[in-house]
């Protein structure tokens, strides 16, 4: 299958410009320094030849001989240095290299072909091709080559014998044949070049956008996570809201049959028993809510304390909930509030668990190096089998329709990431035991 030749103007600085490089910004800093420094040093030196030196506009015999190349060549540098800083960096890239070829040009043009600064256009060709792309570099090529052509001409007519005039039209054509050879190899390697920047551009796209793709998958998990919480949470929350409404109508249907002395300790009572339940809904309000806070620095004895209290109010009286705590622990670096959603999973499973009347203990523990919390509740227990998978995502033994399996998926990966431990320790008929391990603060900063 034969591939036709396609020429292209793409040009590696613009392709760099559009992938916002830190490179970029050095590279375009150098560059645009440097079209200045010429542009000075050609406007001093042309300056100086026309001021102080005899016949100094146009000669062989001076330094890139004299001020006309010079003081040519200087308002295209000062021209891409404008551009430059604009940030034109295609236009300012040809300017500079046309800049350049006009310089070389006008210098070598009263030496002949002969010159040897003439060499510097094979290398100006390759580096413009590879710079400004296969068309751009390919025309100044062309023209730099037409100039050296009309070079030789005119020195050809200068009184040389037939045997000069052979070998400098030998010499030429050699030249010319290296700069357009230099050319060509230019444009091979500014499309390799190209090709493979464009690859590895798309490769990091591509990177990029799975990534993406998977922090929002993680987002979805745990937003899945937290309404399967929501959902028990509610569940059992209203269960109680429904037996203090109970209480409330006692006391409404009481106070109503009573003096004014007793519907006052009525009165009394209701704001007693509303202010109980304001925090169930406010636990769950915050259950509900998507901010799910940073890690900072936590008493995990604190945070569990104030856990149990909520907790026993959302749990059937026929569950005893206790907590085991010390005044305080080491600090954790850890989210509260996913520590709250992670300890709700817990103690609804064991609720779950238990099959009439139980119990559930909360614990909290340290030493130099850890502190840990225990959930132990009084249920069923879990055989070794079950023990081995029950971390794994849509793992579950409830029966069809009543659990999702994500629940300890999303303790196991709080832990995890807040570079803890979860221990399970379980028997059949015997209840179980979570022990959830995080480092202390200073620890956690090691790890």
């Amino acid at each position: 299958m034969r591939v036709p030749l396609q020429l292209s103007q793409e040009s590696l600085f613009g392709f760099l410009t559009s992938t916002r490089l830190p490179v970029v910004s050095s590279l375009s800093a150098l560059i645009r320094w440097a079209s200045l420094g010429l542009a000075v040093a050609c406007l001093g030196y042309g300056s100086f030849c026309l001021l102080f030196v005899e016949q100094g506009l146009w000669a062989a015999r001076l330094p890139w001989s004299g001020a006309l190349p010079a003081l040519a060549a200087a308002p295209l540098f000062f021209a891409a240095w404008v551009d430059w800083r604009h940030r034109r960096l295609q236009r300012a890239g040809t300017t500079l290299f046309v800049a350049l070829f006009v310089l070389t040009i006008l210098a070598n043009w009263p030496r002949g072909s002969f010159s040897p600064a003439w060499y510097l256009h094979p290398v100006l060709a390759l580096v413009a091709t590879i710079s400004l792309g296969v068309v751009p570099g390919l025309g100044l090529t062309l023209a730099a080559v037409l100039a050296l052509l009309l070079a030789a001409q005119w020195q050809s007519m200068d009184g040389m014998t037939a045997t000069q005039v052979t070998e400098h039209w030998v010499h030429t054509a050699s030249l010319s044949a290296v700069t357009l050879a230099s050319a060509l190899a230019g444009a091979i390697v500014n499309r390799l070049v190209f090709m493979a920047l464009m690859t590895a551009e798309a490769q990091r796209r591509k990177n990029f956008d799975a990534s993406r793709a998977l922090r929002h998958r993680e987002k979805l998990l745990r937003h899945a996570l937290r309404v399967e919480t929501i959902g028990d949470l509610a569940g059992m929350v209203c269960h109680q809201l429904r037996n203090t409404f109970q209480v409330l109508m006692g006391h409404v249907t009481l106070a109503a049959m009573a003096d004014d002395t007793e519907r006052a300790r009525r009165l009394t009572l209701m704001e007693e028993t509303l202010q109980q339940t304001h925090p169930l809904l406010d636990q769950l309000m915050r259950m509900a809510h998507p901010d799910e806070g940073t890690n900072v620095a936590c008493d995990l004895a604190a945070i569990l304390r104030q856990f149990h209290e909520q907790a026993r109010l959302v749990l059937p009286g026929s569950i005893q909930v206790t907590c085991e705590t010390p005044e305080s622990s080491p600090t954790v670096l850890l989210n509260p509030n996913g520590l709250i959603h992670v300890l709700w999973n817990l103690v609804i499973n064991a609720r779950q668990a238990i099959r009439g009347e139980g119990a559930i203990t909360l614990r909290c523990a340290s030493d130099a190096h850890q502190v840990w919390i225990d959930v132990v509740d009084t249920g069923c227990g879990m055989s070794k089998e079950v023990q081995l998978r029950i971390f794994d995502p849509y793992f579950t033994t409830k029966p069809p329709g009543q659990g999702t399996g994500l629940g300890l998926t999303a303790v196991d990966r709080f832990v995890r990431g807040s570079n803890g431990l979860v221990q399970v320790e379980s028997e059949e008929g015997r209840g179980t035991m979570f022990r959830l391990r995080f480092p202390c603060a200073g620890e956690s900063r090691v790890a």
